[in-house]
């Protein structure tokens, strides 16, 4: 067999498994392998992983990839992506400190708050997804482990690092970290003073096409990896901001994983401004100037409702069970869900916000919850596209992207709740094709942007049905008053 012959080694690493991507030089993906590990969740709202999994994970699959005769050793580049906010703590010999603190652990809600109060940062600046309340906590509860502190990286740092040796982040993780002073580009170091570390713990902050060397040599023989592979810094899956759809003014991308990112490429003379500060614009992935926000629990809330619902004693599995609940009639007989199972984000911003559904009758089953569930998270979008429509920034296209789009009958439920023709430029491959652009660009054969729209085929397109649209409305308009009750009683919940 003749050895294939990958230009590029892109590779990220998420909350539950790490994918790494061979891409051609023409931005072709030739093979890929997915490993997947687990986190802890020791109490309520907790969740901490084990960095040395993601390693493990990252050298099994270059393994797979080998097995499946890719000439590694004839790569030029090699880029590193993955979840944000999930600070991994070096001790003074570069071993990670426990505990790793995911990014979806809410202890710091309390932290948060009085963060909030203390630096005056919006929202999208500072909540309790982001690294710092999370330091806060640990001063509190683990000064042992914070004496102990000499770095703080990030997922796709960490591995990098063991990689190459060199210690240093881009720009995406202090903005996903509150620790960013976003006029300047700078670290807003002055903030450590309330988690008692001394700024030297910060990482050099380089440009996310930076090449800082090679791999150490020692890493790449026993991995087989090309000893003079450019290795570039990267970026955070924000990157999943523009990897999902062909970036453009009027067309709002929604990348449809656990939580879900939803924005839009703005054009030069469009300058929105939200008073509320329920969407935001995002500056840190260059060329580019974004518009949208976060939802929390969207694609989470599918998988939650599928393992605690609809599984069942007879094993049904997720296709199946998403199928069954596509055929209940649209409105699922006047079934709401509201999908805030670990708060919500855009639009609210709240922690307290809480899930549930309302309307449930003895007539209901499984399927009907499950019907609402998908209804509630597709709702959710909708919110999001009103306010783009408010705000003066018109929505003529929805893209959807991620792994989410491939649930049976979920787009479809999409795009006719949103009124609107969804377009699906790609599935499960969004965020490595951003490190492909990123590795062009620094190995000077291409524009970032242009090199990144030679990755996207074709879109697929899911005509909206007008027909069951004013179930939809009536739905979508019992779940804006339930969501709206939600808000309130989390507001009294927190006095």
């Amino acid at each position: 067999m003749t050895r294939q012959l990958p230009d590029l080694l892109a590779v990220d690493v998420g909350t539950s498994s790490l994918k790494a991507v061979l891409y051609g030089e023409d931005g072709v993906v030739l093979g890929s392998s997915t490993r997947h590990y687990s986190y802890r969740a020791e109490q309520p709202g907790w969740a901490e992983a084990n960095p040395q999994d993601w390693w493990a994970a990252f050298e099994a699959a270059v393994g797979d990839l080998h097995a499946s005769d890719f000439a590694l050793d004839r790569l030029r580049a090699v880029a590193f992506t993955g979840q944000m906010h999930t600070a991994v703590l070096l001790d003074e010999d570069g071993q990670p400190l426990d505990p790793t603190i995911l990014w979806l652990d809410r202890r710091a809600a309390a932290e948060t708050l009085e963060l909030t109060a203390a630096l005056k940062l919006p929202p999208f600046q500072l909540n309790s997804t982001y690294t710092l309340p999370k330091l806060v906590w640990l001063k509190r509860n683990r000064p042992d482990v914070v004496s102990r502190v000499r770095k703080i990286l990030w997922p796709k740092d960490y591995l990098r690092f063991r990689l190459t040796g060199d210690i240093c982040t881009d720009l995406t993780e202090p903005g996903g970290a509150a620790l960013l002073d976003w006029k300047h580009r700078t670290w807003a170091s002055e903030r450590l003073a309330q988690t008692g570390l001394p700024a030297s713990v910060l990482p050099p902050i380089r440009k996310s096409t930076d090449v800082i060397g090679s791999p150490r040599r020692e890493v790449a023989q026993r991995l087989g990896l090309a000893p003079d592979a450019a290795v570039v810094v990267g970026v955070g899956d924000v990157a999943a901001l523009i990897s999902g759809a062909p970036p453009k003014p009027g067309r709002v991308t929604c990348s449809l994983g656990s939580s879900s990112m939803v924005f839009a490429a703005l054009s030069d003379d469009q300058q929105p401004n939200d008073p509320a500060q329920r969407l935001y614009i995002y500056p840190l992935l260059e060329p580019y100037r974004l518009f949208g926000g976060v939802s929390s629990t969207t694609g989470a809330s599918l998988v939650w409702a599928f393992e605690n619902l609809a599984r069942g004693p007879a094993g049904r599995d997720f296709a199946q069970a998403m199928s069954e609940a596509t055929a209940v009639e649209p409105g699922a007989d006047g079934l709401c869900y509201i999908p805030y199972l670990a708060g919500e984000r855009s639009p609210y911003w709240n922690d307290e916000l809480r899930a549930g559904f309302y309307g449930l009758r003895l007539s209901h089953d499984w399927r009907h919850q499950l019907r609402a569930v998908m209804e509630g998270v597709a709702f959710s979008l909708r919110h999001l596209l009103d306010i783009y429509e408010e705000l003066g920034v018109p929505v003529g296209e929805l893209a959807l992207a991620g792994g989410g789009t491939k649930t049976p009958g979920f787009c479809q439920l999409i795009a006719d709740v949103c009124e609107k023709d969804v377009a699906i430029y790609t599935e499960e491959e969004t965020v490595t094709r951003v490190l492909y652009a990123l590795c062009r660009s620094a190995l000077d054969q291409g524009d970032f942007a242009a090199s990144l729209l030679t990755t996207f085929p074709q879109p697929e397109i899911i005509r909206c049905q007008p027909d069951s649209g004013a179930a939809y409305r009536r739905g979508y308009e019992r779940y804006r008053r339930f969501a709206d009750f939600a808000v309130q009683e989390a507001l009294r919940a927190q006095g």
